[in-house]
């Protein structure tokens, strides 16, 4: 395929998307072309990909941002831009896999925190609850021999003292985890809207 065929195969993909918006594109793209040279025609066509999916990715666009531009907009709208939003993502027959892939593996590692968190923290009422114990049985045993009753206590004390430290760290942990985690995807789901704004 040549730059020609390219644009040909390109301009009949976009033959439904506004005008506007169709020659924008069209002049972005032969715009890629230019800076890269003629030289570079093929290496770019393959970096590109197929015009089938750039145009659908571009129909899928116009559609999201038409819909939003809209007042009231209708149900009829509303299930094109999904269409066209599902087409452009099985236009990108990798994109979906590696994206499907990132969620699990994201789903999977935020599932393995929290089974972590959760660990540590009934660890350390387990804890909690053992120097409860230690210091009811030093009780218990105050009466006949005091010096076993003040070691039992006191183990129970330290036991209750450490637990409760722990705890408090594996909350801070949490929180600090659990924060920079939800900023990171702020970030960059901020970052990929940025990037939409670009585009646009």
């Amino acid at each position: 395929m040549n730059r020609s065929e390219f644009f040909k195969n390109l301009e009949q993909g976009l033959t439904r998307v506004p005008k506007e918006e169709r020659d924008a594109a069209l002049d972005y793209y032969h715009e890629y072309f230019d800076d890269a040279g003629p030289e570079n025609e093929q290496k770019v066509i393959d970096e590109l990909g197929s015009p089938a999916q750039i145009a659908a990715r571009i129909k899928a666009d116009s559609a999201v941002k038409n819909l939003g531009g809209d007042a009231k907009p209708s149900m009829k709208k509303g299930i094109s831009a999904v269409w066209l939003v599902i087409l452009a993502i099985f236009a990108a027959p990798i994109a979906l896999p590696l994206a499907i892939g990132a969620a699990a593996l994201a789903i999977g590692l935020l599932a393995a925190l929290i089974g972590v968190v959760i660990a540590l923290i009934v660890s350390v009422a387990a804890f909690f609850i053992g120097g409860i114990a230690v210091i009811a049985s030093g009780i218990a045993v105050i009466a006949t021999s005091v010096p076993v009753a003040i070691f039992s206590i006191g183990v129970g004390l330290l036991t209750l003292g450490l637990s409760i430290l722990i705890g408090i760290l594996v909350v801070l942990a949490a929180r600090g985890i659990f924060g920079g985690i939800a900023k990171g995807m702020n970030k960059q789901l901020n970052k990929k809207k940025k990037g939409d704004d670009i585009n646009e």
